[in-house]
């Protein structure tokens, strides 16, 4: 009896989670139709949206200083000039604050090259789950290094649609695997959950059509939040938490069977390195808030 109550609670969740897969795609086709917005790409790009049935380029505010942002450049409405911040110009507001100048800026790309160094060595020495798991912050630590990067050394000029596709289907895939190990009532790792979300945010911010104000600073407070939690430590409680399954139950020839999630983080120390890259993302959406 209570299997079959468990089964069905696990397939609710499950189901749960298969919407959120859907609304994943419903973002991935959003990013994709963003990437077919006019551009123009140069050493200053620029990038235009469009509203209704009009087209509204980014200006340029004679009396506004450029000092590099991110990857895309973004147009708004009136009241508004050009700014880069990074490698990334957007259009921004005449009172807006700048809190990421070039330097800093170059500070934190090279704080995102040792996380991708102290991770990637990760993925050489695991395997299983935690190689794939250490391969989504490799990931994540990319498209940060990428973000802070300013444009003068950054000679690569990768499309944004390129991120915010890549870590949109990235998110997709983790919803749909627990999706499947729900169904199978195998335990999953609800770091599994967290790494999903962390993925849609890195879509959201590498998004072309913009921010919308509360999600950005919720993201701001989440990212922070994560901060805290690995620097003291704290997340490894989820580390011994499954989304779902698990437990123990009896087979057919009475023997007890048990059900546990992979731990992840295991031994490794990640208090350092996961506090720095999530603290430079909620530092990163806070900034580009800011100019918006």
């Amino acid at each position: 009896m209570h299997s079959r109550v468990r089964l069905r609670a696990g397939q609710a969740l499950a189901l749960l989670a298969g919407f959120l897969a859907a609304a994943l795609v419903c973002a991935n086709v959003a990013a994709a139709t963003g990437m077919n917005t006019s551009t123009t790409m140069g050493g200053g790009s620029s990038m235009t949206h469009t509203r209704g049935s009009s087209s509204v380029p980014a200006t340029s505010s004679s009396g506004s200083s450029m000092s590099s942002m991110s990857k895309s450049s973004m147009s708004h409405t009136s009241g508004m000039h050009s700014m880069s911040m990074g490698s990334m110009s957007m259009s921004v507001a005449s009172n807006s604050t700048n809190i990421l100048p070039n330097w800093l800026a170059i500070i934190w790309m090279l704080v995102f090259f040792v996380i991708i160094a102290i991770h990637g060595r990760h993925v050489l020495e695991t395997k299983g789950q935690r190689r794939y798991w250490h391969s989504g912050h490799v990931f994540m630590a990319v498209g940060m290094a990428v973000m802070y990067a300013p444009g003068s050394v950054d000679y690569f000029n990768i499309p944004t649609g390129f991120w915010s596709l890549a870590f949109a289907n990235w998110a997709l895939a983790i919803a749909l695997w627990v999706v499947v190990q729900a169904f199978a009532g195998r335990a999953t790792n609800l770091l599994w959950l967290t790494m999903a979300f962390d993925m849609g945010a890195m879509a959201y911010m590498w998004s072309p059509s913009g921010f919308q104000a509360p999600i950005t600073w919720l993201l701001v407070a989440y990212f922070a939040s994560q901060a805290v939690l690995w620097g003291t430590n704290r997340m490894r409680r989820l580390d011994e938490r499954a989304i779902l399954g698990g437990g123990a139950s009896v087979t057919a020839d009475g023997a007890i069977a048990a059900s546990v999630a992979e731990p992840l983080i295991c031994e490794k120390d990640l208090r350092v390195s996961m506090a720095a890259m999530t603290l430079g993302m909620a530092y990163m959406f806070a900034a580009m808030q800011l100019l918006m």
